[in-house]
């Protein structure tokens, strides 16, 4: 089926039937004659053919001289199906796939089979007669522009890129020089075939004369080659070293992709990070296109490069029974993928990618790998950058949370004890009264200071573990508040991830500061279970307890949204928290959060 829809394909489908009548054409028409020269030429051909010169994305070959040689000796039809057969060896020696094999070969054939009619209904019309100078090279400058017109209006109908004015332009300016060197080394051809007698040396003669293009073909192509390469570390270079100077990581991430992209020339680049044992898509350069932001465990190539650490080539993806069509856009027949590599460990994957198969070469792997490992460090930096300004956060929140401990806190401590003094000596009652009122309100003020302090410092959880964290939290508030409380928490053989930690220790600490303000309480019982599957917290007071829906309505009035931002953490770990509660009955809160579980390298567990 998907043959057919590629062969459906309006320009590529009509391409191949104009090819086909051609070489029909050809076939009954062509006459093979002077076996001996053709075989030279046909040899001298796949040399050149053998050896392009690449600019940009588009190959050249000297070519025309060795054809127009051959349509001397044995006929345009003859010399459409042998330059079309040295295409076909060529190519599939290259491993190119089977649509640009036919369309290169469908492309020579019409060339040369429309050059020949052309030329010889417009034979009777050229000045002169056969064997003169300028009838000859009139005759060879019809070929030689209908065959390139042809060869032009071809491609540029097949791909779609005469609106592109860069692309237009290198086209043209590439037939401008194979014109201009065909037509040199060909007029010369003519020259000495009708003025000297060089025709008389038969073979050596002919082997002589298409020798120097053949070799110039050969160290030009060798030239092209080490200059692309040459080209190909500078960029990498320079690239490199753009992408070191970022120090976010969303930018680093991006500019790697798309960077990776251009220089290999792929039409989809996709980076993908190994994260909680994952391998989730990050970004890319194919739009909207992808719709998997993850790829399943196990499955696609990216994955098989990510648990080797091995940069892969896969030239046919329709060939690898690894390959998943998420993994990419759709139409992509060839894979780049390189393992990215932090402190020996694979974190992540580039896979680029392009529309034909066998389209990357050797080299490019090469020089992708160099470029996967410039990308690691990077994101090393980038990664370094983002811990260091976490690490000055914390440094910068302890030494605010030391300056208010040693100077305010002091302070409001000293204000109360001369407050308590003051009441003692003073005798009148009223006064007394008031510094009451006013020592319960420094002590509120005292303690909301200490939250904050508390706040400020890092989370306890990360180093005592969440469990120890919030006993010590319920102790705190039973020395300072007098609220009894009830802890029960199972045991944590499960490590959970720090993101559900920081979300149940937000809800646990609001919770119970809301028992605290509002629910005049004298004990709380708080229980913490997790398994495999998820986990539960229940925070219970026996206060006096609220209209629920009246609640929300007068926090609304008020603008306070204190009950909105606990549903909201628990939505953010795809959790759901539940209100238990009616005037006169206390207050039960329970949260509850789904985890998926990890198996690590060393037989531990890891909740998620």
């Amino acid at each position: 089926m998907e043959l057919i829809q590629k062969f459906l394909n309006k320009q590529f489908f009509w391409i191949c039937f104009l090819g086909s009548i051609g070489a029909i054409y050809a076939m009954r028409n062509a006459t093979l004659m002077n076996i001996d020269y053709l075989i030279v030429l046909t040899f001298f051909l796949l040399v050149i053919e053998a050896f392009p010169i690449k600019v940009g994305r588009l190959l050249i070959t000297f070519s025309f001289s060795l054809l127009y040689a051959m349509i001397l000796n044995t006929g345009y039809e003859a010399t459409a199906l042998i330059s079309a057969s040295v295409m076909i060896v060529v190519q599939s020696v290259n491993r190119r796939s089977w649509k640009a094999m036919l369309f290169n070969l469908f492309v020579r054939i019409s060339a040369v089979v429309g050059s020949g009619w052309t030329v010889a209904h417009f034979l009777p019309y050229l000045p002169g007669t056969a064997g003169d100078f300028w009838f000859e090279m009139t005759q060879m400058l019809t070929t030689l522009l209908i065959f390139s017109f042809l060869s032009v209006l071809i491609f540029f109908w097949y791909s779609q890129s005469f609106t592109h004015k860069h692309y237009r332009n290198l086209v043209f300016k590439l037939t401008a020089i194979d014109l201009i060197v065909s037509i040199v080394y060909t007029w010369l051809m003519i020259y000495l075939l009708l003025t000297t007698n060089v025709g008389d040396l038969g073979l050596l003669g002919l082997v002589f004369y298409f020798l120097p293009l053949g070799a110039v073909s050969v160290l030009l192509h060798l030239f092209n080659n080490l200059t692309r390469a040459k080209q190909s570390l500078v960029t990498l270079f320079e690239v490199s070293r753009s992408i070191s100077q970022q120090q976010s990581l969303p930018t680093v991430l991006e500019q790697v992709i798309e960077r990776a992209t251009e220089m290999v020339g792929g039409h989809c680049g996709v980076l993908y990070l190994l994260e909680e044992g994952e391998l989730r898509r990050k970004v890319c350069t194919c739009g909207n296109e992808l719709n998997h932001q993850k790829i399943p465990p196990g499955v696609s190539i990216a994955w098989a490069v990510a648990l080797s650490g091995k940069a892969e080539l896969v030239h046919d993806v329709e060939r690898d029974v690894r390959f998943w069509p998420g993994e990419t856009l759709e139409g992509t027949r060839t894979l780049l993928v390189m393992p990215i590599i932090i402190a020996d460990k694979v974190v992540g994957v580039i896979s680029l990618g392009k529309g034909d198969s066998y389209s990357f070469v050797f080299a490019e792997l090469q020089v992708m790998e160099v470029f996967a490992s410039h990308a690691a460090v990077a994101m090393k930096n980038a990664l370094y950058m983002v811990e260091r300004e976490k690490r000055l956060l914390v440094e910068e929140r302890n030494r605010l949370a030391r300056e208010i401990h040693d100077g305010i806190a002091q302070d409001l401590a000293s204000a109360i004890f001369q407050l308590e003094m003051l009441k003692r000596k003073s005798g009148n009652e009223e006064m007394s009264d008031e510094v009451i009122k006013l020592q319960e309100m420094l002590r509120q003020t005292a303690t909301t200071l200490r939250h904050s302090i508390y706040s400020l410092r890092p989370a306890p959880y990360l180093h005592a573990g969440l469990g120890l964290a919030m006993r010590s939290y319920l102790e705190e508030v039973e020395k300072t508040h007098g609220l009894r409380f009830q802890f029960d928490a199972t045991d944590l053989t499960l490590q959970v991830a720090p993101e559900v930690m920081n979300a149940v220790y937000q809800v646990f600490g609001e919770s119970v500061q809301n028992v605290i303000k509002h629910a005049r309480a004298t004990q709380i019982s708080v229980r913490l279970s997790v398994t495999q599957a998820n986990l539960q917290l229940i925070v219970r007071d026996d206060g006096i307890g609220f209209h629920f829906g009246q609640a929300m309505l007068e926090a609304v009035n008020r603008h306070s949204f204190g009950i909105e931002n606990l549903h909201l953490l628990a939505d953010q770990t795809g959790g759901t928290l539940e209100y238990n509660t009616a005037p006169g009955q206390g207050t039960e809160i329970m949260l509850e959060i789904p985890l998926k579980e990890e198996r690590i390298d060393d037989g531990t567990h890891r909740a998620l």
